[in-house]
């Protein structure tokens, strides 16, 4: 990460007894030590003080980018980024490579199409109920006089108090003066990004669940929320899944990987791929479970991830009803949907599963790192 002073970061950051917070911070300055470490003097917003911290004690970093208000402060903000569908192509055996489409002719044409059908639509309206002008009329309509433009209606406004619960916190938004404060009051905390709030929130939980923090992982796992709406949806999980089957190679091992191996290997095989996926569920407070599926027990199989659901589903997903059903290591695990997650299908099965393939097994995610799989 390069500090550039004068400009805002928001961090995670492990104290000496590797306590996790998450904190907004303006870079002054950085020195290093004899040692050769790296110091980096801001200011805090969460201690609303000049602090100093350790660079290699930072989990997490993201610049952020400001927008100044009348009144000359500075407010978190975030642009909404539409993600296009992806086709797949047959990669290594087991695995699908995702290519994405970007802003492809065929995207443009659906576009021309679209827009062609509403003016066919619009002209047949016209036709259909089209007023005889007079010649004053037509002189009127054919006059270069400026056409004033129809004022569309003002959104309506957000209330100055809202107020979310996430994972048993409440999480408060105020707003007031063009600006949004984002306040849980349970870790008396009050902050201009919700980012920082929602990951003080779920890290915590997450490193002690884990037993392990990673800065990477943990940054790629904030990035899923992509409308910064503090949960994950599924539309947002399969967009996860996408990236991943793109940045991550499919690689034969022995060994099931943790999140973070799996990271630093840049890629795994099924069993990986499913174990990093049930980390970023477990970060967002679903509940995850690694699945096996092969024709017969202890035969050669598929795993993927699986994800129990209490709620609704969309209706086009596949799921497992299971009841009576116990882990590998004789959890009891609840009756009810688990909705499979198999590389970059959600809801759905890859063709990595044969016909006629059961689920066979399932494990806890966190018990399964290291077994031979």
């Amino acid at each position: 990460m390069q500090w550039e002073p004068g400009s805002r970061y928001l961090i995670s950051y492990a104290n000496e007894s590797l306590e996790t917070s998450v904190r907004t911070i303006d870079v002054i300055r950085t020195s290093r030590s004899g040692d050769g470490l790296l110091y980096i003097r801001a200011f805090c917003h969460l201690r609303g003080m000049e602090r100093t911290f350790r660079d290699d004690r930072i989990i997490h970093a993201e610049r952020v980018q400001s927008v100044c208000s009348a009144s000359g402060q500075s407010a978190r903000y975030y642009s909404a980024v539409p993600h296009s569908p992806v086709t797949a192509d047959r990669g290594s055996p087991g695995m699908k490579a995702v290519a994405d489409s970007g802003s492809s002719p065929f995207r443009w044409a659906i576009c021309i199409v679209v827009l062609l059908l509403l003016s066919v639509a619009s002209l047949a309206n016209l036709q259909g109920s089209r007023p005889s002008y007079s010649s004053t009329t037509t002189s009127t309509l054919n006059s270069s006089a400026p056409v004033k433009p129809v004022p569309r209606p003002s959104p309506p406004p957000k209330p100055a108090l809202e107020e979310t619960t996430i994972a048993g916190y409440t999480l408060r938004t105020v707003r007031g003066g063009g600006l949004e404060r984002f306040e849980v009051p349970e870790l008396g905390l009050v902050t201009m990004s919700k980012l920082e709030a929602v990951a003080a929130i779920r890290l915590p939980v997450f490193v002690e669940e884990m037993g392990f923090f990673n800065a990477d992982l943990v940054g790629r796992y904030l990035d899923a929320d992509l409308n910064g709406s503090g949960r994950l949806a599924f539309e947002e999980l399969k967009v996860f899944q996408e990236k991943t089957c793109r940045e991550f190679r499919y690689e034969s091992n022995e060994l099931a990987l943790r999140p973070d191996e799996f990271l630093a290997a840049g890629g795994g095989d099924c069993e990986d791929f499913a174990l990093y996926t049930a980390g970023l569920l477990r970060f967002w407070g679903w509940e995850p479970y690694l699945g096996s599926l092969a024709a017969s027990r202890g035969s050669i199989g598929h795993a993927v991830c699986l994800s129990y659901e209490e709620g609704a589903i969309p209706k086009d997903f596949e799921y497992f009803e299971l009841s009576a059903w116990t882990t590998e290591d004789s959890s009891a695990l609840r009756a009810g949907t688990y909705v499979p997650i198999d590389y970059d299908h959600v809801g759905s099965l890859s063709d990595a599963v044969g016909a006629g393939w059961k689920l066979r097994s399932v494990y806890i995610p966190e018990k399964a790192w290291g077994l031979s799989m």
